[in-house]
């Protein structure tokens, strides 16, 4: 028997990249359920976007500047994080055309270690 066994698309984390925003699937909500800000980034070298997640006391301590912290709002199946700046920015770097799907899906990955989702661009 030679099956090929389907994914559970519900336990793998991934995201969307559209326009005006980031969307996060129910899988990859879990490490920020606790969190109201995230910061936002991408190393050009390697074509990775990453979503850091900032504690309720990393914020009141002012760890980082308020400039940088984006607001990411939870609902029951997703998570979404608007930037369009952002957007337009990683558009342009990673030659991203979010009208050609409705937007971009991509598995994530959370990295326990430096607390951070990575996705591949």
């Amino acid at each position: 028997m030679n099956f090929v066994w389907a994914k559970n698309d519900v336990a793998n984390t991934s995201v969307t990249l559209y326009e005006t925003n980031i969307t996060l699937n129910k899988a990859a909500c879990r490490p920020f359920e606790d969190v109201r800000f995230v910061l936002l980034g991408y190393d050009a070298n390697t074509r990775q976007l990453a979503i850091k997640p900032i504690s309720k006391e990393d914020v009141e301590l002012n760890i980082y500047p308020r400039a940088n912290l984006h607001k990411i709002s939870l609902g029951k199946s997703y998570g979404r994080i608007s930037n369009k700046n952002f957007m337009k920015e990683i558009a342009a770097r990673f030659s991203l055309d979010y009208n050609q799907d409705k937007g971009i899906k991509l598995d994530a990955e959370f990295d326990e270690d430096n607390q951070i989702m990575i996705v591949q661009l």
